[in-house]
């Protein structure tokens, strides 16, 4: 299961934090006039089920378009994990709860969110009871995917993918 996303960032370089390119370009008659391309960070969701753990691991690749800085940890808190889990997820064991390593299936390098933790909050939010394995998907994409900016759109959390009345 895979799953793309686009985020419109700001980031502005060092190097243009003492000059105005306006300014210059104004002066340059010859000068190339840009439009403003804000960079924008794509994510590209997978998910994959961990042989070990034998639970969904949500694995993603960040890739900034218009702008050629570093995708690194800082980037994902910065960028992809809302404020209100940033703190709970760096405090996570001993190095956070988003880690860099390879995909599973590809063995690209990717980021994912540990799944050490997985089937204790699964036993705990499904109350121990027994539901599908739609609904384990669902409830644990809700868990999971929101400390990633990833969302279940709500036609589908509704089911069928009816339109909500």
């Amino acid at each position: 299961m895979s799953a793309s996303t686009q985020t419109d960032v700001q980031v502005r370089d060092a190097r243009d934090a003492d000059e105005e390119p306006e300014e210059e370009e104004a002066k340059d008659p010859e000068a190339l006039i840009r439009t403003n391309l804000r960079p924008t960070l794509q994510l590209d969701y997978d998910i994959v089920l961990s042989q070990t753990y034998q639970v969904p691991v949500l694995y993603f690749t960040l890739r900034w378009h218009n702008y050629s800085g570093p995708v690194g940890l800082d980037t994902v808190y910065q960028h992809v994990v809302p404020q209100q889990y940033r703190q709970q997820l760096q405090s996570v064991g001993v190095m956070g709860g988003i880690s860099l390593g390879y995909h599973p299936e590809s063995g690209a390098p990717a980021f994912f969110v540990h799944p050490c933790n997985t089937a204790d909050a699964m036993t705990h939010v499904t109350d121990e009871r027994l539901i599908t394995g739609e609904t384990y998907l669902l409830v644990w994409l809700g868990l999971v995917g929101q400390s990633v900016n990833l969302h279940v759109p709500r036609e589908i959390a509704l089911g069928n993918g009816a339109s909500p009345s």
